[in-house]
């Protein structure tokens, strides 16, 4: 072997890295991820129940306004498994269900557990109404008024 064909065989062993350079940035990389994943988490806890807090208070609107239309009470069941509005009549009819805040992984915890709408739009039982939504440090709330209203405390 000549002294230049050395050199080129020199420049070719010396495409790869080193198992000390793996480990140096493989050890960086971990703790990135340590400082990351923490903040993450309370990230996705927030959306989740803002998520949850959406659609449980869209169902809500959906049912006074199927109160409205269709001139009868609905009754409206909370629960962390599944929601459900069902008419109240002679026969009562089941018309939604949804599945709950638990599939999002948020508790669901309510000061009565049914409301009750009129087809004029007001409350029944519903005054004051608190569904508090919880995931984590994340909580958030949805309240009910006398007049049938919805708000939603963040």
């Amino acid at each position: 072997m000549t002294p230049a064909d050395a050199g080129i065989a020199c420049c070719y062993m010396r495409n790869g890295y080193t198992i000390i350079e793996s480990v140096l940035a493989l050890t960086l990389l971990g703790l990135l991820l340590l400082i990351a994943v923490p903040l993450t988490s309370g990230w996705r806890d927030r959306a989740a129940v803002h998520r949850a807090s959406l659609e449980l208070a869209a169902f809500y609107h959906a049912a006074r306004h199927a109160a409205a239309l269709r001139a009868t009470r609905v009754a409206i069941t909370f629960g962390t498994d599944s929601i459900a509005a069902v008419y109240e009549g002679v026969t009562d009819s089941t018309f939604a269900v949804r599945p709950g805040p638990g599939r999002f992984g948020v508790q669901l915890t309510a000061s009565n557990s049914v409301v009750r709408i009129a087809p004029s739009g007001l409350g029944f039982g519903a005054a004051n109404t608190k569904l508090l939504l919880r995931r984590g440090a994340a909580v958030e709330s949805l309240t009910t008024s006398r007049l049938g209203r919805l708000r939603r405390w963040p």
